[in-house]
């Protein structure tokens, strides 16, 4: 724990820590009930930094790279600055520029039939067992199936590349988070990269090697393998955590798994629902200059967490925000960000979990958590589940 900076009014101090649930087994009830007792506070864990945890305090920060800036973008800080994430305008944009061609609308199309192809095989692969470990057989395969094809990484790889994500996802602490990016970073340092130099393509490694930032330069071998590392580590972390949320949630919800089964083409009106009430990322900014945020002093260099798994259970923006409506007015959610780190990768993700509703519930309809099981969820950076076992009659 760190000491109170004397700028910090004692009336504002909560111990809080965002990775401690205080055994609380679902953090969404523990961090909607920090949002209750306060908007905004300081803790002194994780190396002390403030806790903004209503969604009009949150879009207002993501917004204003001006004050706020992402050289530190989660915590606790990581020793690994993680570019494209932890940039400021003006490199942010040419760093963002090298990927945006691979992830526009019309390009996301372009691989719909993919993510189909792919989900549908991996679902057949078990739907006849009448059961399935949802996390090992289906939410770390599929989205690495697909950034795999994006990124024009050999299929033989998928296995190591589950391996680590799995670590990178669902790591129990920041020692095991840096392994896994480390072995990442192994990886696209001495497997992808010296293959794309001898054997250039159309892929995004490709792209990176030819790309200019800063008025021409080419891109730092430091830069090519982090810029590498979390093209490869975003792909898989939303979207694999998303998942079993998703999953869960049918499993325990009947009347909304009907209903989608009935109407399938309100899987896109489910999928902006359901990441609404289930936002799972915590991140964080770094104030650039003394300032007050309504009526508190922050000062240059204080940081601040933005508590997103809150953002959208804020009954001042959702009515009734625990309740989920695939037919709610107002399903806009911060889970993308907003602003220049808005996430480029957003299409992509839409595209995946809209094919997942789909597929499954053409496939499997009716499922339920397994018997002598019980999912456990896990606060964190990203907040995931480390293991969902579903059933179904065969």
């Amino acid at each position: 724990m760190s000491t109170v900076p004397a700028h910090v009014p004692a009336h504002l101090v909560r111990d809080f820590d965002y990775l401690d649930t205080r055994g609380e087994p679902d953090f969404y009830a523990f961090y909607k009930r920090t949002q209750d007792d306060a908007d905004l506070f300081w803790t002194p864990r994780n190396g002390g930094h403030w806790v903004v945890t209503r969604y009009s305090d949150m879009y207002e920060i993501i917004s204003d790279s001006r004050r706020f800036s992402s050289s530190c973008s989660s915590l606790p800080k990581s020793p690994t600055r993680l570019l494209l994430l932890e940039s400021d305008p003006p490199i942010h944009a040419d760093y963002r520029k090298i990927f945006l061609p691979f992830l526009t609308p019309r390009a996301v199309e372009r691989l719909r039939h993919r993510v189909r192809e792919v989900t549908a095989s991996l679902i057949e692969g078990f739907r006849g067992d009448g059961h399935c470990d949802f996390t090992a057989q289906f939410a770390e395969q599929m989205p690495v199936a697909i950034v795999m094809f994006l990124l024009g990484l050999p299929t033989e790889d998928q296995a190591h590349l589950v391996e680590i994500a799995d670590g990178m996802v669902r790591g129990s602490d920041e020692a095991a988070l840096q392994v896994s990016f480390g072995q990442l970073s192994d990886y696209v340092a001495t497997e992808v990269l010296p293959a794309r130099r001898a054997n250039p393509g159309s892929d995004v490694f490709s792209a990176m090697l030819t790309a200019r930032v800063e008025s021409g330069r080419s891109l730092t071998e430091a830069e090519l393998i982090t810029l590498g590392c979390l093209m490869v580590a975003a792909g898989l972390e939303t979207v694999v955590s998303m998942l079993g949320f998703f999953a869960l949630f049918l499993a325990e919800h009947p009347d909304h798994r009907r209903a989608l089964v009935r109407r399938p083409e309100s899987a896109e009106d489910a999928v902006e629902e359901l990441m609404r009430r289930f936002h799972i990322t915590n991140s964080a900014r770094v104030v650039t200059a003394d300032l007050l945020f309504g009526d508190v002093e922050f000062k240059a260099g204080d940081l601040v967490q933005l508590l997103g798994a809150a953002a959208g259970l804020d009954e001042r923006r959702y009515p009734d925000p625990f309740t989920v409506d695939f037919d709610r007015a107002d399903k806009r959610h911060l889970v993308f960000g907003r602003g220049p780190h808005q996430c480029i990768g957003a299409f992509l993700a839409r595209t995946e979990l809209t094919v997942f509703l789909r597929e499954w519930l053409a496939r499997i309809p009716d499922f339920g958590v397994a018997d002598a099981t019980a999912p456990t969820l896990v606060p964190g950076k990203t907040c995931g589940m480390r293991s969902l076992h579903l059933s179904w009659d065969l």
